[in-house]
């Protein structure tokens, strides 16, 4: 029986990731052209058709409508039904690894959308809104001060302000040595709002761990635009959001384990 009771809550969880990827669609498809996620309602980007309920279903309208719009035949983007299978699964983890300790759990459910969708708009357009940023700022002032946590509240204000400032300093440093923007300004906003999320220590964590990562992700950028697309002179600009969100998915999880790791190391 509680074989029984336990798979109805994994699909349970798997549907509802589902749906949350297509909300964070609609957030990686709207937020960089400036559109409302409200209205109008979902509709085929080429032919402006409504998008009925039965075609609107996570993954499985997809499938069924073979990737094409049903009014007008236009393909539909992989993307869509990647990233509903992405939180699907990670909603999964999430409930699976968390499920006894349900302030970690519901925030993972309420980050995880946010971090897919800054990470695949800063790959695609170069932009981090500053509306998902400022929503990381609400929810670890939020989870702090529903959990009784106030002096924490403080300290994430202080971890926030002190991680945008590194990176404002870091920032005209760069303009100045190199003439152009090292850090975009979405940075700076969204390495305050992961500040927010896991603290003083943990946002310098998140800043080590992003420059070691996005250091080798830089590399392996600039041999791929070489070798593999044939650059002569190939650009080292990446974008850095993913390393900031991947550093505080590591942050967030492991974190504790690397701070006394590190005390191990050098007492």
């Amino acid at each position: 029986m509680q074989a029984h009771i336990d798979i109805f809550w994994d699909i349970f969880v798997f549907a509802i990731g589902a749906c949350v990827g297509s909300f964070a669609n609609v957030l990686i498809h709207r937020l960089p052209r400036r559109e409302s996620i409200i209205k109008p309602p979902s509709h085929c980007p080429k032919c402006g058709a409504k998008i009925k309920f039965y075609d609107n279903i996570p993954i499985i309208s997809y499938i069924i409508l073979g990737g094409k719009c049903r009014n007008c035949g236009e393909p539909i983007s992989i993307r869509y039904p990647l990233v509903e299978l992405l939180l699907a699964v990670t909603y999964l983890l999430i409930f699976e690894f968390y499920k006894s300790e349900p302030i970690e759990m519901i925030t993972f459910f309420v980050v995880a959308p946010i971090f897919v969708a800054i990470t695949i708009i800063d790959i695609t357009h170069w932009k981090i809104p500053d509306e998902l940023s400022i929503a990381l700022f609400i929810i670890g002032f939020t989870v702090s001060a529903v959990v009784g946590e106030w002096g924490e509240v403080v300290e994430k204000l202080i971890a926030a302000i002190i991680a945008s400032s590194i990176f404002w300093i870091l920032a005209v440093m760069g303009k100045k040595a190199f003439g152009k923007d090292a850090l975009g300004e979405g940075d700076i906003i969204l390495v305050g709002g992961i500040g927010a999320l896991v603290g003083i220590l943990g946002v310098l964590e998140v800043i080590v761990i992003s420059a070691v990562i996005g250091l080798v992700g830089g590399i392996i950028t600039i041999i791929f635009r070489k070798t593999v697309l044939g650059q002569k002179t190939a650009s080292s600009a990446i974008p850095y959001a993913p390393f900031l969100i991947t550093a505080a998915l590591i942050v967030m999880i492991w974190g504790d384990k690397i701070a006394k790791l590190y005390m191990t190391l050098y007492p």
